[in-house]
């Protein structure tokens, strides 16, 4: 092989049922314009995750229902190797260097070592753990001993500088369908009558909130707001999520006490089809992310289809964040709701700087966070392998 055309690429992902699949349908996504995609793995609740349910259908998906999958990766490995055997790939593709994941890749290595094996890390693994305290020292001591192993991987990619520092590698960060995520495909006013809003400022949160992410952050600052600035009265908290998820419960309950219910719109877990239905009927993107050892390395996906709807967005100075949005956004200090009430009030006052950072937010991602540049990396890590090889 000696080109990046028709390759077969095994997809190995560490759990189908959570967001963690985000990543690996975007990846998948991207190289399936030259490769034939095929994705493995657990799935904790017996299911894809709801949101890339549908678009996952275009590709040869295969997993293991567990609820505990490294228990079930221990007891099921010779059958679960003997599948993806069957499979057999030009390049093995594990995202997430963890047990389910590239544990198995390494597994499956051992067998065919002329494979090459690629790595994605789009989090830190071992900070999530650190997170957690000594509560749960086993997380800590194999999300360690599966970090020390990185370095067996042909090839890593990398999601942001933090773990570029840390791991090395190719820096991909998430990245968007500039074509997709179109702001002139859309009929905002259309879209907005649909969700039943109307004259009402939209402050969004579209994603999955995590405790980490900072969303009820959100919900504290338009508190103040309604509270010192008598003149902001119509406006909505639209904001999505699994509502089983207690952190979720939390943020709905709150909302409801706080700004009650006229002004709490949520929408549970929607399709990732609808999320430039959402964006485009979005006034401003909160992304408030808190400094933890959880995410410091991580960079929210969502801000680049915020960027790409030409949105205007706050952020918190967390991992890339700064970089990303340097000249068209907003930053704030981390968890700091006064700065976040202020900066939302001002963008509601001057709708024109609003616009402009938009504009210049679309501009910049279609020109450095988009398909094709994501694309042009995969090819040139690929055929490098090849040639390598």
């Amino acid at each position: 092989m000696t080109g990046s055309e028709n390759i077969r690429i095994l997809m190995i992902t560490p759990n189908f049922s959570n967001n963690c699949i985000g990543r690996t349908f975007l990846i998948a996504d991207i190289l399936s314009e030259f490769s034939e995609i095929h994705i493995v793995g657990p799935a904790s609740s017996g299911d894809i995750w709801s949101p890339v349910k549908e678009a996952l259908k275009r590709f040869h998906c295969s997993y293991f229902s567990s609820r505990f999958p490294a228990l079930s990766l221990l007891k099921n490995t010779k059958s679960i190797l003997a599948e993806t055997m069957n499979i057999n790939p030009d390049i093995i593709y594990a995202f997430k260097p963890l047990p389910t994941s590239y544990g198995l890749g390494l597994l499956y290595k051992l067998k065919k070592s002329e494979i090459p094996l690629m790595l994605d890390i789009d989090d830190w693994e071992l900070g999530f753990a650190l997170n957690t305290g000594w509560r749960h020292p086993a997380s800590i001591f194999i999300t360690s001993f599966i970090e020390h192993l990185v370095r067996f991987s042909n090839a890593i990619t990398v999601s942001s500088y933090f773990l570029k520092h840390r791991f090395g590698g190719y820096y991909l960060p998430h990245v968007v369908d500039t074509s997709l995520y179109d702001p002139s495909k859309y009929d905002r006013e259309k879209i907005r009558q649909q969700l039943g809003i109307y004259d009402e400022i939209v402050i969004s949160f579209i994603g999955t909130p995590r405790k980490h992410k900072g969303v009820d952050t959100i919900v504290l600052a338009l508190n103040k707001l309604l509270r010192t600035s008598s003149h902001l009265k119509k406006f909505k908290f639209l904001f999505t999520g699994n509502p089983q998820d207690t952190y979720v419960r939390f943020l709905i309950n709150l909302s409801l006490r706080l700004l009650g219910k006229e002004r709490t719109f949520f929408l549970g877990m929607t399709p990732k089809a609808h999320e430039p239905l959402l964006l485009a009927a979005s006034d401003i993107i909160c992304i408030p992310q808190r400094k933890s050892y959880s995410s410091i390395g991580q960079v929210p996906a969502k801000v680049f289809t915020a960027m790409s709807m030409a949105k205007p967005i706050i952020a918190s100075a967390v991992s890339d964040l700064p970089i990303i949005l340097r000249g068209c956004g907003i930053i704030i200090p981390p968890e700091d709701i006064d700065a976040l009430a202020k900066q939302i009030m001002y963008l509601i006052e001057n709708p024109q700087v609003a616009e402009t950072l938009g504009q210049r937010a679309r501009a910049k991602c279609v020109e450095k966070y988009s398909y094709i540049a994501a694309r042009k990396t995969l090819k040139s890590i690929i055929n490098e392998l090849f040639f390598d090889s």
